[in-house]
């Protein structure tokens, strides 16, 4: 074969794809440009210095010395992984009632609001949150100890907020049910790994990934540009790109079969069965604005 022949065949080729080559440039280019955001965004240093350092704030005294000591490394360790706020408090108090309600100056009587204001409220004047004080990014879960009203509260704000879906709160909450009653360190520890697993769906952690995404999606495209274009029907329609047609006669015959390697992805469909977090939605549970003026998601159990 000849070197014009070739360069004919290359020349064709390339003006065939032209868009497609375009498009899959500028695409590789905005997954690459989003990585780099990204990682400069979770490289930055923490936002939030006003915020105390303390965690655990066990006033009911549910922990021990040495389950608080492990519960305050793991949420260190978990902070930096994710780069949000993870808190725990516990007491001991009446919560609904009229007597509470004058007691404690409650705006209700009921379990429900009472522990929503208490957690929201406890948030908001500790001014938590990683990357800012007051609507920063993280979580706090109460727990109520008192007999005939004990259950957790979980307020979310920030990224946390906007990404637990009323059904993700669920799931939270019921992580933690599952040792509230026999293990409360394991219970506040599943608090946050629920949340980190809700939050694995919307993040990449990795910098690495984005490079990953873009060559897959590159690939993914071409794969359905050829698959659809170069079919044995198109080729008889259509200039061929991997021959060149001199006087109708192919001079180019060589063939090659070239196959994508196919990435499927797995994401966990939710389900719930009712409860603190209420109906299915998109944008986060419980959307409410504290008395300080802050939005936050959220839900409880009662026990």
């Amino acid at each position: 074969m000849s070197e014009d022949i070739k360069k004919e065949a290359v020349r064709q080729y390339l003006h065939y794809f032209r868009i497609w080559f375009i498009v899959v440039g500028v695409l590789f280019v905005a997954t690459i440009a989003a990585g780099i955001s990204h990682y400069i965004r979770n490289n930055a240093p923490r936002g939030n210095t006003s915020a105390p350092t303390e965690r655990i704030f066990d006033y009911a005294d549910v922990l021990t010395d040495n389950e608080e000591e492990k519960l305050r490394i793991y949420i260190a360790k978990r902070e930096k992984e994710y780069r949000v706020d993870f808190v725990v408090m516990t007491f001991s108090r009446a919560v609904e009632g009229n007597e509470a309600q004058k007691q404690y100056g409650y705006d209700s009587t009921e379990w429900e609001h009472n522990m929503m204001d208490i957690a929201d409220n406890f948030w908001d004047e500790n001014g938590f949150g990683f990357n800012k004080s007051f609507e920063g990014d993280g979580s706090v879960l109460i727990d109520n100890r008192y007999e005939g009203q004990r259950g957790e509260w979980l307020s979310t704000s920030g990224r946390v907020e906007s990404s637990l879906s009323a059904w993700d709160v669920e799931d939270v909450l019921y992580a933690v049910d599952d040792y509230y009653d026999t293990d409360p360190y394991e219970a506040y520890k599943a608090y946050i790994d629920a949340v980190c697993m809700n939050l694995d769906g919307i993040m990449v952690s990795d910098f690495s990934g984005y490079w990953v995404g873009a060559i897959v999606i590159t690939l993914v495209i071409c794969g359905i540009y050829a698959g659809i274009h170069l079919r044995p029907n198109k080729a008889q329609k259509n200039v061929a790109v991997n021959a060149y047609v001199a006087g109708g006669k192919p001079m180019l015959r060589n063939k090659e079969d070239n196959f994508i390697r196919k990435n499927v992805v797995k994401r966990r469909i939710e389900t719930s069965s009712g409860g603190g977090g209420g109906h299915h939605s998109s944008g986060g549970g419980g959307h409410h604005t504290s008395h300080s003026g802050a939005s936050h998601g959220g839900g409880g159990h009662r026990h």
